[in-house]
């Protein structure tokens, strides 16, 4: 018979697989389908409702997975592994991954939907100065203010939509998580 530490992994196994998927096909959708935005590679992030579900029920580690393996899951389903687009979208998971694991430590000072406007917000700023390094100038970055400006709604749409998926996963199953 099977311990319960095996099956407690093997769930939360199952879950983050579960999650890498969802933002996997919600990320090569965006990346291939989505109409251009103001600002050249601007996406709203959907696949990050997945990450922050992942953060909130499997904790970081899990949260990392799912982040860069749509990273790379997408990258290579649209070609771009290796290339400047895969560095930005690298540099961005990373950094907002980052960012919402920081606001997670501080317990219920900042929610879910204070994690997705931040880690939207450092996201964008991310691919701008992977951007300028590529390019091998600042110019990008006169592209900030408008993405910032644009990472506010897109975050909160992210952060509000994880909220309420979140409120409607049954209790035992984020307990299960051990979070």
């Amino acid at each position: 018979m099977r311990s319960m530490p095996a099956r407690a992994d093997t769930t939360s196994l199952v879950q983050t697989a579960l999650l890498l998927a969802v933002a996997s096909v919600i990320g090569y959708v965006e990346a291939v389908m989505w109409p251009p935005l103001p600002v050249p590679g601007l996406k709203l992030g959907l696949a990050n409702i997945a990450v922050i579900i992942a953060l909130v029920s499997l904790g970081p580690a899990r949260a990392a997975a799912v982040s860069f393996g749509r990273v790379l899951v997408v990258a290579l389903a649209s070609g771009t592994v290796g290339g400047p687009v895969f560095a930005m979208s690298l540099a961005g998971a990373a950094a907002s991954l980052a960012v919402m694991v920081a606001l997670r430590r501080f317990g219920p000072l900042f929610s879910v939907v204070g994690w997705a406007v931040a880690g939207s917000a450092v996201h964008c700023l991310a691919q701008l100065g992977v951007s300028a390094v590529f390019v091998g100038s600042t110019a990008p970055l006169a592209l900030a203010p408008l993405s910032l400006g644009l990472s506010l709604p897109s975050g909160l749409v992210i952060g509000c939509t994880a909220r309420l998926l979140i409120s409607r996963i049954p209790r035992p199953v984020l307990s299960a998580a051990g979070r």
